[in-house]
């Protein structure tokens, strides 16, 4: 019987890919990058691809939180010939600053929500930076949702390291068959749920493929969801 749902955020609830270029595009036109960088598509593509490896590197405990947030801006400027640390740093706290203000969910988060909130307690499971996660969730308006936001920070690891599921765990007095990990990423949200003898739905907007979806219940719309959880609770 499910006791507790946890949720991922990012790309799962939150819609990071929109508002993180709602934001983007912003920043082209607060610092006039239009003299630098040809159009803000190409900005972005730019941007995401750095950002990517960045995140890659921090996964790897190879870059710090704080060197991450503008090195990811010195790269992009780079590919225009442009090695400006100070604009990089102006960037980064800018994108901190507002990025998370941002307040596009991913369709059916909040009627998916209000129909789950009644008959199971919810929390969030996240890598995102501690100070980040609340923040979105607030300007969004999904906050009073949760009971919990268990952050990677706050673990001391990051999903789908056993630790920050062991957290979960604890907070909500739950045992593992009582958890149903909700996630858009297979290798992180979905495998390390897995690992630990927890219930899982793959939030799989773009049937994708994985091979772990045998061992995964499955959606392609997060409105699916309500009735796919009451199916997994009465098995």
């Amino acid at each position: 019987m499910i006791k507790h749902i946890f949720f991922d955020l990012d790309r799962t609830l939150w819609d990071f890919t929109s508002n993180s270029r709602a934001t983007l595009a912003e920043l082209y036109d607060y610092y006039d990058l239009r003299s630098l960088v040809p159009t803000k598509l190409t900005f972005i593509s730019h941007y995401e691809y750095h950002n990517e490896w960045c995140w890659e590197q921090y996964r790897k405990n190879n870059m710090r939180k704080d060197f991450l947030r503008h090195q990811r801006f010195f790269l992009t400027l780079r590919d225009f010939g442009l090695l400006h640390r100070t604009l990089a740093k102006k960037l980064g706290e800018a994108y901190v600053d507002r990025s998370p203000k941002q307040t596009k969910l991913v369709e059916g988060s909040l009627e998916t929500l209000e129909q789950l909130h009644p008959h199971f307690p919810l929390s969030i499971i996240t890598n995102g930076f501690e100070e980040i996660q609340s923040i979105k969730l607030k300007a969004s308006g999904i906050d009073q949702y949760f009971t919990h936001i268990i952050t990677s920070e706050r673990a001391g690891c990051r999903k789908p390291h056993a630790g920050i599921f062991k957290l979960a765990m604890k907070l909500s007095k739950c045992n593992p068959h009582e958890c149903l990990m909700v996630g858009d990423a297979p290798d992180i949200d979905i495998a390390g749920a897995l690992q630990m003898h927890w219930q899982t739905v793959w939030f799989n907007p773009n049937k994708e493929t994985a091979e772990l979806a045998p061992k995964a219940f499955q959606v392609q719309t997060l409105k699916e969801l309500p009735e796919l959880i009451l199916q997994i609770s009465q098995s």
